[in-house]
């Protein structure tokens, strides 16, 4: 059984998630927790580090999907505007969870286990809300996406706290299309946010994680950064700033 907190942060691309959990970064640094950043590892070693090299950590940034293996090549090939192959949204979705069991049984459940502190970019939340409306002619069934073994590992070991990022879908359009950062995704268009957003927004995606212990905390991104950056201090404060030992 998991000792440590797993938050996850996640909404629609674009929602300013990076915002929020940098916000979450510099408070752990001020409250002197030492953190391991994952993605930063990723992008020198293309590997997932060995839990010795975390384990005298007090926090672990995650991302998903990884920037190695399997989620390297989701991030550059699978979803990427420039592949020369349309793969189904059943190839996506297996895909999505094969690497989201890798990362949690091979760092994060690890690393909670030992009580450490673990704050990621998207999960298992994700696929649930996106890999249902692609509005594609092989549109994957819900309950084909629920049940892949990633997904369903990955909801047996649900976040404590999941973050929704809440924001008009023509001001996520404004800020990919301004940001120096381009994924170059697939999932990029005003149509299929609007989509995002409402399925988010939804009573069956809160259900789904509440009735799993998580705790679905709902984050307005519409206003300044400076609001966005106090909410996630807020919420640091009051459920976070305990755990330091």
């Amino acid at each position: 059984m998991k000792k440590g907190k797993f938050i996850v942060v996640d909404g629609m691309d674009g929602a300013g998630k990076s915002v929020f959990l940098e916000s979450l970064k510099n408070e752990l640094k001020k409250d002197n927790q030492k953190i391991f950043d994952v993605n930063e590892f990723w992008e020198k070693n293309n590997r997932l580090p060995d839990f010795s090299e975390v384990e005298n950590f007090e926090a672990l940034y995650s991302s998903e999907p990884t920037y190695f293996g399997i989620g390297k090549f989701i991030r550059e090939v699978l979803i990427s505007k420039d592949s020369k192959i349309n793969y189904s949204t059943s190839v996506l979705a297996q895909a999505y969870a094969l690497d989201r069991q890798i990362l949690y049984e091979g760092l994060i459940l690890p690393f909670l286990k030992k009580g450490g502190l673990v704050f990621q970019s998207r999960s298992v939340s994700t696929s649930l809300v996106y890999q249902r409306i692609t509005g594609r002619k092989d549109e994957i069934d819900f309950e084909e996406v629920l049940n892949l073994p990633g997904n369903q590992f990955a909801l047996k070991n649900s976040p404590d706290f999941l973050i929704i990022l809440t924001v008009d879908v023509q001001k996520t359009i404004t800020r990919l299309a301004n940001r120096t950062k381009n994924d170059n995704s697939i999932f990029e268009k005003a149509t299929f946010q609007k989509k995002v957003k409402k399925e988010f927004e939804s009573n069956w995606f809160k259900k789904m994680f509440e009735k799993r212990g998580t705790k679905v905390i709902y984050m307005d991104a519409n206003k300044t950064i400076e609001y966005s950056k106090q909410q996630m201090i807020d919420f640091f404060k009051k459920e976070l700033k305990f755990i330091k030992k």
